[in-house]
């Protein structure tokens, strides 16, 4: 019987201490693997999130939240503005391009954006619809790609928007939403989002405004207002100048995009790294457990060990057993951990994507799990070393004495 047949055999005695052993090692590697595919995500995502759009105008409050909102359909807007503010942007010699945007309501969690087309046709020049045509009216909708596919939508359906940005708010039974295209697939935030007229929201909110001023309520959309406006600029120093020259207005601020997107990436990362902290500390308990069991199996074994070295067997082999079922153990945690790892992905893909618009690539190897597989392997062989040295100084005849 050869080594990695003994071996084999030794684990599979122990069925229950194995398959525990194995299954701690899987989940610190699957965790581990989740995490590194979730950050490849965000690092080869977050550039596509803005666009040429370096900058953004809203109204004062947090320019990571206007930030999340207006790119990346997370949370609320942080206020409204006047559409004279964009009239005016139009125009500035700092200025190449400005879009005004409303936003605010949903469909079944989907947001609702109301946006001219052409932010459609700057963003994504070479983008073709799926199906179907434009918006060119109040109440048109060009769904995304991710969209249109979980609500089921396709062209000439009709729907009605809710308040808010989530479904308990209530409907605009009043006014009904048309699709009139669908968008391929983007690979940004904009896949999960509804598109339509700028001032589609202005018509949803109107006949609501009488009721709203009477029980005391802020209308969401008066007419004549915008969330936020996108820009532009002619060069990479102008939304300085741009900053400078409109954080100076009451209730408007401008937030540099990259910037912003920066420091959400950071906080993110902040708290990856504490995840990964869990996450290694997991491998330690594994590694530990690695140890005991290993330890517990020495202890039960020392008159099959003891034989072994009666019929000749060197300590070497001893040893090179113990080292071998630890590595068994490792490498089949370690290889199932990697697949619970990227079928976890598969999985928690759409979750993670509906909510911060980020696009994963479940099945794509990482570099990670080599340096998983090195190191669990050092790991194991290290922890294997007392239980090891054990074994192979088991005196033989003392066992066997009565």
């Amino acid at each position: 019987m050869n080594l990695f047949t003994l071996s084999w055999k030794n684990l599979l005695h122990r069925k229950t201490l194995t398959i525990l052993t194995v299954l701690a090692v899987s989940v610190a590697t699957a965790l581990i693997v989740f995490i590194f595919l979730v950050n490849d995500g965000l690092s080869k995502n977050v550039g596509k999130g803005y666009g040429p759009f370096q900058g953004v105008v809203g109204a004062e409050g947090s320019a990571s939240q206007l930030i999340l909102n207006t790119f990346y359909h997370v949370g609320a807007p942080t206020g409204n503005i006047d559409y004279e503010l964009y009239e005016e942007l139009a125009e500035n010699r700092f200025v190449d391009m400005a879009i005004p945007m409303t936003r605010g309501d949903s469909y079944k969690g989907s947001p609702i954006v109301g946006v001219p087309s052409d932010y459609l046709s700057i963003r994504y020049p070479e983008a073709v619809l799926q199906d179907g045509t434009i918006y060119k009216s109040a109440g048109e909708v060009v769904a995304g790609s991710y969209a249109a596919e979980q609500l089921g939508l396709k062209v000439g359906d009709e729907f009605h928007g809710e308040h808010g940005v989530t479904e308990t708010a209530g409907a605009h039974e009043e006014f009904t939403f048309k699709i009139a295209g669908i968008l391929p697939k983007l690979g940004t935030p904009d896949d999960k989002a509804l598109f339509t007229t700028l001032d589609t929201a202005w018509l949803v909110h109107e006949d609501h405004a009488e009721e709203e001023a009477q029980s005391g309520a802020e209308a969401e959309h008066h007419e004549g207002e915008i969330t936020a406006i996108l820009i532009k600029p002619k060069g990479i120093m102008d939304v300085a100048v741009i900053k400078a020259n409109y954080d100076e207005l009451d209730g408007v601020q401008v937030a540099y995009s990259g910037k912003e997107t920066a420091n959400i990436l950071s906080i993110v990362d902040t708290g990856a790294g504490l995840v990964k902290v869990i996450a290694f500390a997991t491998v330690l308990v594994a590694a530990i457990s690695i140890l005991l069991s290993l330890s517990a199996m020495a202890a039960e074994r020392k008159k099959d060990i003891g034989l072994l070295r009666l019929i000749g067997k060197p300590k070497s082999y001893i040893m090179a057993g113990m080292m071998a079922e630890a590595n068994l153990l490792t490498i089949s945690g370690i290889l199932l951990g990697i697949l619970l790892g990227h079928a976890g992905t598969y999985f928690l893909q759409d979750l993670i994507f509906s909510y911060a618009g980020i696009n994963l690539a479940p099945f794509t190897p990482i570099l990670a799990e080599v340096y998983l597989l090195l190191g669990g392997i050092l790991l194991c062989t290290a922890v294997t070393l007392v239980p090891a040295i054990r074994s192979y100084r088991v005196d033989p005849v003392q066992l066997f004495q009565t």
